[in-house]
């Protein structure tokens, strides 16, 4: 596993946390986050860093000229469901004139810069609190002059107390870890003041915080 893969981890031997197993369907995207998103004035180019299966893409490209999306390889290649077909989403993103893809090692060499961007339920599939603050540094590295990330975490979920007493769940850090068929999972929960802390740390200034629904939504910009 490359150094500068930033979406597995391998945090014992043999256990590696693949970041595109925490990956949720268009169906279930968040109401509050895609009016926000409607909200936004419109730009030249943008990056959703994490993108997993689309689920705010179109969302998010009605607000931009241009869309790079970045996730592992794994994630942009395996044959799974996207919104209801079977595909992958390099073969998707083929189709489109408007929107180009990275795997996290290309757009971490990548020498481009971006008006915007969006980290969305990122963070916390990260097992490695050393790496969400890697992942944050890259992003900010790739935002031109004042450009702004919207970072979105969970610091509440109701379903977390199910499923850490589950057979297959054990501790890890500030969440926990699921062996399944897929893999290992981990699934963390970041507090608003400890987000707003990171983004600060990787250089960021804030700009806006809002919460719903236990999750939290912050705007950081490009100091």
């Amino acid at each position: 596993m490359s150094e500068r893969d930033l979406m597995h981890y391998e945090i014992e031997p043999g256990i590696v946390i693949k970041t595109e197993n925490a990956a949720k369907p268009e169906s279930q995207s968040s109401t509050f986050l895609k009016l926000l998103l409607a909200d936004l004035p419109h730009v030249s180019s943008s990056v959703d860093f994490g993108c997993g299966k689309l689920r705010y893409c179109d969302a998010i490209l009605e607000k931009t000229d241009s869309l790079a999306v970045v996730d592992s390889e794994i994630q942009l290649s395996r044959e799974q469901i996207l919104n209801g077909t079977k595909s992958t989403i390099r073969d998707i993103i083929d189709r489109s004139n408007r929107i180009r893809i990275f795997n996290d090692v290309e757009f971490a060499n990548l020498h481009e810069y971006f008006d915007r961007a969006f980290c969305i339920n990122v963070l916390s599939a990260i097992p490695v609190i050393a790496r969400r603050r890697q992942v944050m540094e890259v992003i900010r590295s790739h935002l031109r002059p004042k450009g702004a990330c919207l970072y979105a975490v969970e610091y509440r979920n109701s379903d977390f107390n199910r499923m850490r007493s589950m057979p297959n769940a054990r501790p890890w850090e500030d969440g926990f870890l699921i062996d399944s068929l897929r893999g290992f999972s981990f699934y963390g929960l970041i507090p608003p003041d400890y987000l707003v802390s990171m983004a600060k740390r990787a250089g960021f200034s804030i700009c806006d915080m809002r919460c719903n629904e236990g999750s939290v939504y912050v705007w950081a910009h490009r100091a």
